[in-house]
Formats: C-alpha cells, sequence, structure tokens
C-alpha cells in the first residue's frame, strides 16, 4: 500500500520524475564511465608490470673500420669488406655506476661448445643427407716444384686423419684464398690439413670438378680473460709443414695427431651451450620467436641459485628420446666470448672460426662436468635460411644458469670480443630508461652504446596513464554531479512536500510509515537511474578499452635493427590487457543507492520534526 502510494504521488509530477531519472541516467553514466576506466586502467598497469621486462643490450663501437680483402684464384679477382677495429676492449664494469638501479647486472655471457656420452647432434636422416666430406689430415707429395696459386696436382701419401681412401690417390690442391702461396718443393713431403670444395676453374685441363684447399688448424686462438692471445709455441707462416726423416720423432707430430680429434669432437659431437640469468635476454625468447612448446621454463629462482636445469631443444630432444625430466650430461670444454653460438652452429651445419687446440697443442680440457634436468623443450620459428646475425640460439642450443657453471672457464677460451647485443644484456624496470640514460650519458663513455627492448611498455603505459588522468577528472566531475543531483532532487521530492509528510501523519501514519511512503517512490527512481546508468558506463568503458588496446601495437623496438627489422612487427594485446570488471558497475549502483537513501534519510528526518498542525496551517512554499 506505501509503495503503491509513493509511486502515485511521483506520477503525479511526471515532467519532473522524468527529467531526475534522465539526468541521474546520464550522470551515473559518466560517473560508472570514470571508474571502470580508473580501475581498468590501474589493473592493466600492474599486469604490464608483470608481462613486460625491460631489457637494455650494450654494443660497443669500433674506433676505426679496415678495408680487408681475399684473393680467389678461381675468378682472379679480390673480395673486399670492411673489418670493425677496436684499440681495446672495455670491461662491462664499465656500467657498474651509482644510480644504474639494476634488477640484473649486466652479463657478457659467453657460449659453451660441449658434448655428452651418446648424445647426437644430427638426426638418422639428416646424416644420409649430410654429403660425404673428405676433409682430413695427409701427407702429400708434389710431382714437381710448384705454387699452387692454381690447382696443382699432387699425390696423397698417407692419411692420418680422416678419409683414408684418399691414400695413394691424386688431388688437385689449390691455396685458392691466398694471393702469396708458399713453394712446394718436388719430392718433398708436407703434411696439412685439407678440405674439400667445389672447382670453380674452367682451366681444359682439370679433371674433377671439386677441388682441396690447404688449412693449418693447429693454429691456436686461445685467449685470457683480459682478451689478450696466449703465446702458444712457433707457428707455421704456411699451411703446411715438411715431414722431415725424424718428424715423427718430435712433438710437431703430435699437435696434427690432436688436431684429428678435435676435429672429429668438434664437429660429430659439439653441441652449443648457451648460459644466460634471464630467459629473456636470448633475443629469440625476448621477440616472441622461440617460446617452451613442452614442460617449463627456467625459474627466477633457479637462475638465481644456479641450479642445474636446463631447456633444450624439442628437435634435439627428439633425436635423442629425450624427455622433460631426464637428465643431460654437459661436457663443457671450450668458452667463446667473441662470437655467438648462431654463427657457428648454423641451420645448415657447423662452421669453425677458432683453433681447435690450445696454446699447447692440446685438446681443450673438459673444465665442467655435470648432469642437467631437463625442465622444458622450446620451438624457435627463425628463418633458418638467412645469414645469422648473433641473435639467434643455434642449432642444438641448450639454456642454462649461468650460476650453474660452478669452474672457471679463464684455461678454455678460444674467442674473445667486445661487449655485443647479442652477448650482453641487462635489466631495469620498466619506464626508468629516461633516468638510466641520463646517468649513463654522465659517465662520458662515448663508444659504448646503450639501448632498450622494453617490448612498447613505455609506449603502452604512457597511453595508459593518459586513459587514467582523463578517467580521474570524469569521476571527480561526473561524481559531484551525481552528488548535486541527488541533493537537488531529493530535496524538491522530499523537503517540497513537508505538507505531504503532515497530511500523512494526521491520517494516522506513524514516522516508520511516513518515511517509506517518501523513500520508496524516490529510490525506485534513483535505482532504476543507477542501474541503467552503471551498466551503461560499463559497457562504454569495455568499447572503449577494447578499441584502444585491441589494435596492432608494435611491440618490438627499432633499438635492434641493426640485426632484425622489426618496424613492421606487430602484436595484438588482447590477451595482455584486462577488460572492464563487471562488479565495477554493480559496486556503482550500490554506492548510488545508499548515498540516496542517506540524503534521503537526512531530508526525512527534518519533514519529521515539523508539527503537523503547524505545517498545514501553512500554504506550502
Amino acid at each position: 500500500m506505501l509503495l503503491k502510494n509513493s509511486l502515485k504521488q511521483m506520477g503525479r509530477t511526471k515532467a519532473r520524475t522524468i527529467v531526475f531519472l534522465l539526468l541521474t541516467v546520464l550522470t551515473v553514466t559518466f560517473l560508472s564511465l570514470g571508474i571502470n576506466l580508473w580501475r581498468t586502467c590501474n589493473d592493466n598497469m600492474e599486469k604490464y608490470e608483470k608481462v613486460f621486462t625491460t631489457v637494455g643490450v650494450v654494443n660497443q663501437k669500433e674506433n676505426s673500420v679496415e678495408l680487408k680483402q681475399s684473393w680467389n684464384s678461381a675468378r682472379k679477382e679480390y673480395t673486399y669488406w670492411d673489418e670493425p677495429i677496436y684499440d681495446y676492449i672495455l670491461p662491462i664494469s664499465l656500467l657498474d655506476f651509482k644510480g644504474a638501479g639494476y634488477i640484473i647486472k649486466p652479463e657478457q655471457r659467453p657460449y659453451y661448445g660441449a658434448y655428452s656420452p651418446g648424445i647426437k647432434i644430427r638426426s638418422a636422416k639428416d646424416e644420409e643427407d649430410v654429403e660425404s666430406k673428405l676433409n682430413s689430415i695427409v701427407e702429400i707429395v708434389a710431382y714437381g716444384d710448384c705454387i699452387p696459386s692454381d690447382p696443382v696436382k699432387v699425390k696423397v701419401k698417407r692419411v692420418l686423419h680422416g678419409t683414408f681412401d684418399l691414400e695413394g690417390t691424386d688431388i688437385w690442391l689449390c691455396d685458392e684464398f691466398n694471393d702469396n702461396p708458399g713453394l712446394l718443393e718436388k719430392g718433398k713431403t708436407y703434411i696439412t690439413f685439407i678440405e674439400q670444395i667445389p672447382n670453380e676453374h674452367k682451366d681444359s685441363y682439370m679433371e674433377r670438378s671439386y677441388e682441396f684447399i690447404p688449412e693449418n688448424l693447429t693454429i691456436s686462438t686461445q685467449r685470457n680473460k683480459k682478451g689478450e692471445t696466449v703465446a702458444g709455441e712457433d707457428m707455421l707462416s704456411e699451411k703446411w709443414e715438411e715431414v722431415t726423416d725424424n718428424f715423427y720423432e718430435t712433438e710437431k707430430v703430435k699437435k696434427w695427431e690432436n688436431l684429428g680429434k678435435a676435429e672429429d669432437r668438434f664437429f660429430e659431437d659439439t653441441f652449443p651451450v648457451v648460459p644466460t640469468n634471464k630467459t629473456e635476454f636470448l633475443m629469440e625468447f625476448n621477440q616472441g620467436s622461440a617460446s617452451i612448446c613442452d614442460g617449463r621454463d627456467i625459474t627466477k629462482e633457479e637462475y638465481e641459485e644456479g641450479d642445474k636445469v636446463c631447456i633444450i631443444h624439442w628437435k634435439f630432444a627428439q633425436i635423442n628420446n629425450l624427455k622433460v625430466g631426464d637428465n643431460l650430461n654437459l661436457k663443457l670444454y671450450y668458452a667463446d666470448y667473441e662470437k655467438s653460438a648462431s654463427q657457428i652452429f648454423r641451420a645448415n651445419g657447423t662452421v669453425s672460426d677458432f683453433g681447435l687446440l690450445n696454446a699447447q697443442g692440446e685438446e681443450y680440457p673438459v673444465f665442467e662436468d655435470s648432469n642437467y634436468k631437463i625442465v622444458g623443450f622450446y620451438s624457435n620459428t627463425a628463418n633458418t635460411e638467412a645469414e645469422p646475425t648473433g641473435y639467434e640460439l643455434g642449432r642444438n642450443a641448450v639454456v642454462i644458469p649461468s650460476k650453474s657453471v660452478k669452474n672457471s672457464d679463464e684455461n678454455n677460451i678460444v674467442g674473445y670480443g667486445p661487449m655485443k647485443g647479442y652477448n650482453t644484456c641487462f635489466q631495469i624496470p620498466n619506464g626508468t630508461t629516461k633516468e638510466y640514460m641520463e646517468k649513463f650519458k654522465a659517465l662520458g663513455i662515448s663508444n659504448l652504446e646503450v639501448e632498450f627492448y622494453d617490448g612498447g611498455y613505455e609506449k603502452l603505459s604512457s597511453g595508459m596513464q593518459n586513459l587514467k588522468t582523463v578517467a580521474v577528472v570524469l569521476v571527480a566531475v561526473s561524481g559531484a554531479t551525481t552528488l548535486a543531483i541527488l541533493f537537488f532532487f531529493v530535496f524538491l521530492f522530499i523537503s517540497k512536500q513537508k505538507k505531504r509528510t503532515a497530511i500523512e501523519r494526521s491520517l494516522g501514519m506513524n514516522r516508520k510509515e511516513c518515511t517509506l511512503s517518501m523513500l520508496y517512490g524516490i529510490l525506485i527512481i534513483i535505482s532504476i537511474g543507477a542501474v541503467t546508468g552503471s551498466f551503461a558506463g560499463f559497457k562504454t568503458a569495455d568499447f572503449i578499452m577494447s578499441k584502444s588496446t585491441n589494435m596492432e601495437t608494435e611491440l618490438y623496438s627499432t633499438a635492434f635493427s641493426n640485426w632484425v627489422n622489426n618496424s613492421d612487427k606487430m602484436a595484438n594485446l588482447s590477451e595482455i590487457n584486462v577488460s572492464a570488471n563487471p562488479m565495477t558497475p554493480v559496486v556503482v549502483c550500490l554506492g548510488v543507492v545508499i548515498v540516496s537513501f542517506v540524503i534521503s534519510l537526512i531530508f526525512i528526518k527534518n519533514n519529521l520534526k515539523a508539527e503537523p498542525l503547524e505545517l498545514l496551517s501553512k500554504s506550502e512554499e
């Protein structure tokens, strides 16, 4: 009965009620919109902090460039290229300055060469597809005095290592990429390493489609921790060495014997091991072209504790029937601080640009022998046909925590170079790149470049902060407007109807019934407006957020344009961003109704204070 009477009273002022309802819907819509945007922006910012990582990469700039050349006797021409020259290698300690604010300090990581008993680096099919390479350590005898600037016929007197079918045969020998080869004297025996390559010489006397080039792979490239070459024994000026009568009674022969074993170990059994302090420091993972496809990633705690865990490529696991949870024995025997794993362990085969023997002419000994638990497999979608840039992982790469290598590699370094983007990284808090660069530039280090990859965090967070500012202003304005409208219309419907209260009390209604008579109609209208406005604001906020985030946004910084052109790399952020919370309009609606209820009670209490007879004796104002 009270509800019916209350609604009947509201119906007597239809225009005022409709205006009140529409204004309530409008103001609550804007209030709900602002609150939803504000809360969603905060939620998104929190998620961005968890999802995005700001990684800095460091490159030492060359001091000069030197023009290099290589002769090709088949084409009778030189090939030229620029080679960077560094006066000295800058230490990574330069990056340890006050106020840097590192989450993970800079690391200049090597890659390790490793092997493991029983582990294969190629599938059976790949083994069949690999052409039989006639690379061998041989003794050769020239048929006459000659300089192998063009192919010359020599006899293979003996095969010390490699393809023994060559023994006793004639081969065409050419020091093809040397513009000043040495002399081979008739009747003398020489020892050398020969590598088979296609014959590009068009001379009519050539009998075969391939030839052999000599190499001296006994020359060591061993370095120390300062990047200095470790002095070895006497090095040959030519790519071959004369075999004298007592040659096999001297120490000289041992390095050639060691070379054969070292070559077998490197080309037949070795795979790269990549140590790091964070998986995202490896750019294939960072840019999204590599991801965990089975098991899990190495955890933050495992990196910090240096646990013996690893992740491996799924194909490498398949070749060796390995499963997540299995142990993989890693025998680390060399470290390369100059090149990356992908520059040596390429998709189409393994290459070597460093000496396989140490300064003593011996195989590098194992410096770390440990069992690692496989916690996950990864897959990647890198272009295997393109020339490696150094930022790729490398074929069969095994990723381990840097701190898990307990022993020093200082006696096993085959190459040492300056800091490069593919081997020197660090992590700083998101959104602090500007502050970092200001402090870094104050150091005055001119030949170090620091560039950042944050996955687009600063661009996204800046946009979200701008949207949040708009939301805060909207909440403030719409909140004040909503409150003012509630006060105004409650005043019209209650304070301006004191005579109605007096009549109801004179008819025998008690204070509670009079209160309910007033409240029912007002709260129903406000509730309708609040519900409509709250959910209208929610839907509008959800639409705005979806439009502002469900778009292709540049996720990869062009800072890495020196290794990949990613200016057109775009990623859909719909899975990253948080949508408006459906509970927010419910809370907004309840808030508006509760505030209205409180305001109404205050005005009704004021009405009930007056005496009914006194009110009835006056005309309503």
